[in-house]
């Protein structure tokens, strides 16, 4: 795998990035149990999404143990972009009428990402597939970002 220091970088961004919500937490001073719900949803969003990051960021390696190269992505992209619709889908459903847009679009981006990576899967070179793998690893980085930027500012949708 040509990727495989990129992989684990991601990985590292992931945790990193995770670690960050204690800090959002603390600096909130309310419990968690107190919050409303947009902000749990984010809170939920930067945890579940680094944690997913986090694991298809190893999901290589761990099929690299049994499959070829070319296998290696085909089936990891495969299995990816599956789990990006069915997550952004479900994700989609779970929007507060308070949420702000920027989550309707990532959600919507989302389903669009998984369904693109779903078709490089299926009928692309394996390099593009790589590159697709790491794409959407980037798509959900940026999404936990954008996660921890909004429950650390309290971005609401005007009323």
């Amino acid at each position: 795998m040509d990727s495989s220091s990129l992989l684990l970088t991601i990985a590292q961004l992931a945790v990193a990035l995770a670690g960050f919500s204690a800090i959002v937490v603390a600096l909130n001073g309310r419990p968690v149990r107190e919050w409303d719900e947009t902000d749990r949803l984010n809170l939920r969003c930067l945890l579940q999404v680094s944690i997913y990051v986090l694991a298809f960021s190893l999901f290589p390696f761990v099929l690299a143990v049994s499959l070829g190269q070319e296998a290696v992505w085909r089936y990891g992209l495969l299995v990816y972009g599956l789990f990006l619709v069915f997550d952004a889908s479900f994700f989609l459903t779970k929007m507060t009428t308070h949420s702000p847009a920027l989550f309707r679009n990532a959600g919507i981006g989302g389903v669009c990402m998984g369904l693109l990576n779903i078709g490089v899967a299926l009928f692309a070179t394996q390099p593009a597939r790589e590159t697709m793998y790491l794409i959407g690893l980037f798509w959900q980085l940026g999404i936990v970002v954008m996660s921890f930027l909004l429950l650390l500012y309290q971005v609401r949708r005007p009323t």
